[in-house]
């Protein structure tokens, strides 16, 4: 059942319990009025029959001829019927239309009209007495009493009416009837209006979906098209795409993996196939294949770091764990470094300077370090000319320990420092000269400058040179490696 089913559904089961309990109201309150307004109308017809009868203090006495104006119901005589009796129960006076075949006794016709007449029409029926007045002189009262009451006089007179209830029950029937075929009406327009609403309403989820659809794990670039209603679908829609971005992310993760693991075992290897094949030419004595397999055993055992560490750097945070952190004391370590160079034809250009009395105390991974630094001064050789000077210093400032490796090379334009770190980017003047690489060491420098809680920052200018910075916090040797 899809979301539109649903919603229509549930609204038209709401709107049927407010239909059904509008409709029963309105129903109840429409019955209690035409039942007040029936009431009325008998209560009208009792007073005025009840004024033609003159009352006094010789007895009760009808008369319609002077009063006959006062019977006439001309907006509901055909509904009426009424009758007055005397106080043994005989007919004194009755309506035009009596009731049909009524005995002249006024119980016999209550009766029938409580139970209903002869067609079945039920009847709502008032009654009322009026008596004689009552007089002050009691000797006048009992002599009167005594003697025969005067024609025409009655010590009592009962009179009854009725309404018929059969045009009320009509418009009760007919206020159901139009009732149920209103809100009959009400819910199947409301059923299709609804189910266009909804369609309309959900119409940005299906395009949501369509575009979801068309994201393939081999093209993560697309994205949902952006809702300008800044309402609840906005910020799904927001909300999936920025989990596109985290797995566009963690799929260039991958990728930039593959590009690291071959930029970085590429040196190593390439030495190590070159002392293989040199030693491979011509006989040799033991101590040369010595001396080869020592080489060899040596770029093994760097590679072997560096593949650890590339390995480590392909996972995510949440399942990192930084290998063999150590405090390194960096005014020991960073001279054996530099020294770790002395193979490299631009050795002699490598100056060191250690511009502070502390140890510089880090702590931090020696491998990963190491790496970290051959990037710098691979790039410093790479980047300026045989012979000049390659500036590396050691310096503390504020809490934290800086190691500076300045080169005085081609340098790189302001415009571009800002994405010199980005993965697989080169500068202009890289590219114009021809030096090799695929831009990604710098991204791998600043990576690994973020492990150990520091960073790395630059200041170049193009024809200049450029300086590089790698700032690790200062630790206190009782504290231990974190």
């Amino acid at each position: 059942m899809t979301i539109t089913t649903r919603l229509t559904c549930f609204f038209l089961a709401l709107l049927l319990l407010v239909l059904l309990g509008f409709s029963i109201a309105t129903y109840f309150v429409a019955d209690h009025y035409l039942q007040q307004q029936v009431e009325e109308r008998l209560a009208a017809a009792m007073n005025s029959i009840c004024g033609v009868i003159e009352t006094n203090t010789d007895g009760v006495e009808w008369e319609p001829g002077e009063r006959r104006q006062v019977l006439e119901f001309s907006a509901f005589e055909d509904q009426l019927v009424w009758w007055v009796t005397d106080e043994q129960g005989q007919i004194v006076a009755q309506s035009v239309n009596p009731f049909t075949s009524a005995p002249s006794g006024e119980r016999d016709v209550t009766a029938r009209l409580q139970a209903g007449d002869q067609l079945g029409n039920t009847w709502l029926i008032g009654q009322r007495t009026i008596e004689t007045v009552p007089s002050t002189n009691r000797t006048s009262d009992r002599e009167r009493s005594s003697s025969q009451q005067e024609p025409g006089k009655h010590a009592a007179l009962n009179v009854t009416a009725a309404i018929l209830l059969v045009p009320v029950q009509a418009t009760r029937y007919q206020l159901a009837g139009w009732l149920g075929g209103l809100s009959a009406l009400v819910w199947l327009v409301s059923l299709v209006a609804g189910r266009f609403v909804c369609r309309w309403a959900l119409a940005p989820v299906r395009r949501i979906a369509d575009a979801a659809e068309q994201v393939q794990p081999e093209d993560l670039s697309e994205r949902l098209p952006p809702l300008a209603t800044h309402d609840e679908l906005a910020q799904l829609t927001n909300a999936f795409n920025a989990m596109l971005d985290r797995l566009q992310q963690s799929f260039e993760r991958q990728r930039r993996f593959t590009s690291d693991a071959s930029h970085q075992l590429r040196t190593p290897l390439t030495a190590i196939l070159g002392h293989v094949e040199v030693s491979l030419r011509r006989e040799r004595t033991d101590s040369d294949y010595r001396s080869v397999l020592e080489t060899v055993r040596k770029k093994a055992t760097h590679l072997s770091r560096v593949v650890e560490s590339l390995l480590f750097l392909a996972r995510n945070d949440q399942e990192a764990n930084l290998p063999s952190l150590e405090l390194l004391e960096l005014r020991d370590w960073l001279p054996r470094y530099v020294e770790s160079w002395s193979d490299h034809v631009r050795f002699n250009d490598i100056a060191l300077t250690n511009e502070t009395s502390a140890i510089g105390l880090v702590s931090a991974q020696p491998a990963l370090l190491a790496e970290l630094l051959n990037i710098l001064l691979d790039n410093a050789c790479k980047f300026s000319q045989p012979g000049t000077p390659i500036d590396v210093s050691l310096r503390e400032d504020e809490g934290r320990v800086a190691i500076r490796v300045q080169d005085h090379g081609c340098g790189i334009a302001t415009n571009e420092l800002a994405d010199l770190f980005t993965p697989f980017i080169r500068s202009t003047e890289a590219r114009r000269i021809g030096v090799d690489g695929i831009g990604l060491g710098l991204s791998i420098a600043q990576r690994l400058a973020r492990l150990f809680a520091g960073d790395l920052s630059v200041t170049s200018q193009a024809g200049q040179g450029s300086c590089f910075v790698l700032w690790l916090p200062q630790q206190v040797a009782e504290h231990g490696a974190k």
